[in-house]
Parts: C-alpha cells; structure tokens; sequence
C-alpha cells in the first residue's frame, strides 16, 4: 500500500498550528537534570526507559519538541536515538535543548510520517506517541512508520482511543468550541502548578486542534498484526518498570472492551486524556 497520504486541506494547518504553539515546551531554566528529575516522576517514562536496552537503536517518530527523545537519549548514552517531526519550530526548540543538554547521542530530523528521512527495519524500538490521530491517514500513517521497526523489534503506537477519549469529547463539547473550557471538568487546567502560559498551550492543543479523530484500539491492533506484527501488551495501566515491551496474553474481545471502558474512566481524571498506547513486536525474518 502506498505511504502517501490522501489530498486533506487541513494537513497544512496541522503543521501551521505547531509552527505557531510548539508542544510541549521547554522552560527556558531546562536542562539535563531538570528534564531527566522530570521525566522519572512520570510512570511511563520510568517504564519505557527501563524497559528499552541500554545500546538500544531508538526512533521517535513524531517527536514534537523532542522531550521523550531528550530523554531517553540522555538516561541512556550509549543509545542511538533519532527524532523526526514535521514542525521546524518544533525540532529547533528540541535542537536547543539538545545542545544545552549534551545529548550528543540524539539526532533531530525534519521528515513527514509518511516519508520518514531514516532506513526501514533499522530501529530496535520505534515510538510514535500522539502522532497518528492528527494525520488525514491514521493507517497510513502507522504502516509507514512501522515499516522502520527491525525484524523482531518493538513498537510503541500512542494514540487517542475512541472510547477512552469520550470523556474529553465530551468536555471538548462543553467548551463553546474551545473557547471556554471548564477548569473543574479538566485534570490539567485543575492545576495550581502549572502557569497560564502552560495552561494556554494546553487548551490549544486538546480542545482548538484543527485535525484530530479517536481512533479504535481493536481496528488499530488489526493494522498491525495484518503486517505481521504480534501483540506484547497495552499502557494503561504501565507495567512493572522493565516489562512495557514484554510480551502478555492477547486479551479476548470482551475482555479487551472492558479495558476500554476502564481507560474511559480513567479519563476523568487522567492527564493523557484518553492517549493509549499498543505495543507490539516485528516479525522475526
């Protein structure tokens, strides 16, 4: 099937919005230190870098502003980590944290999902988190980027789930069309930590985005287990801190259905907001 993604004039606007609010931020006192104290506070990032091997080829397709990336390159220096995004203002406030860092082990790249800039089948560990919901071809999409995983190698596919995504679908609604979002509805706006500028780059990405659908878990596992793919597990909940990568029974449809109505619930409260993430192994040769 061909990576090229069908004509969608809102695929530019896509790219406009993150040219103008890069996602995440950085604060400008960042560095080394702070984004690895920030990033082990995070269960799932503990997970993953526990979980991915210390000499480990990693490609985050999608980076954005490049924190995971960052990060996993940082807690594991002898990785080869590479960063892709489409937005320049994205890559060149990752690029800046990178020098300041000392992340010599970090590549950032500028490439589409649907024409990445890096060999098929080269990476050990592929990451596209976030990513897929906001192109016109969601499948498409997770094909091509799929395609650099390296025989017997692990992707990690996050992703806004149609019914875990409910809850926000919902405070989205009430929200005047992103204009008015309800702070009490909305873990995040809840929090008295967080800036207004924070806050700001939040409402503009979770309730104003120009393009974003929800996207079935059961469809999304069948994209890939249809290139060969098999399943190893799902986040939520994070496993034990080395084993998100570790191969688990393959849930049954009912089953897999109570899970994600779990992750609906889960969403009242959550600050991921219904992102989940599939996890699954290449075929071996």
């Amino acid at each position: 099937m061909s990576a090229t993604p069908p004509a969608d004039v809102r695929a530019p606007e896509v790219n406009a919005f993150y040219e103008a609010r890069p996602f995440p931020g950085y604060m400008p006192s960042d560095d080394a230190a702070s984004l690895l104290d920030r990033c082990r506070r995070a269960p799932f990032l503990v997970g993953l870098d526990q979980s991915i091997p210390p000499d480990a080829r990693v490609l985050d397709a999608g980076c954005g502003t490049g924190q995971i990336a960052n990060f996993l390159a940082l807690a594991g220096p002898r990785r080869r980590v590479v960063g892709v995004d489409r937005c320049s203002a994205s890559l060149a406030a990752g690029e800046a944290f990178r020098a300041r860092a000392g992340a010599t082990n970090l590549q950032l790249l500028r490439g589409d999902l649907f024409a990445l800039p890096v060999a098929k089948q080269a990476f050990d560990v592929v990451i596209s988190r976030g990513v897929v919901h906001h192109t016109p071809d969601p499948d498409g999409a997770t094909r091509s980027v799929a395609s650099h995983v390296r025989p017997g190698g692990h992707f990690l596919l996050g992703f806004y789930e149609s019914v875990a995504r409910l809850p926000h679908r919902m405070r989205r609604g009430l929200s005047f069309g992103g204009q008015h979002p309800w702070a009490i509805f909305d873990p995040v706006l809840r929090r008295r930590d967080l800036d207004d500028e924070k806050k700001l780059t939040w409402i503009e990405d979770q309730y104003r985005h120009p393009l974003e659908v929800s996207l079935s878990f059961p469809h999304m596992r069948d994209v890939l287990e249809e290139l060969g793919f098999s399943w190893c597990g799902s986040v939520p909940p994070v496993p034990r801190s080395d084993a998100m990568l570790a191969k688990t029974p393959r849930p049954s449809a009912l089953s897999l259905n109570m899970r994600r109505w779990g992750w609906a619930w889960r969403c009242l409260w959550d600050e991921d907001a219904g992102l989940v993430c599939l996890v699954a192994q290449a075929p071996t040769r």
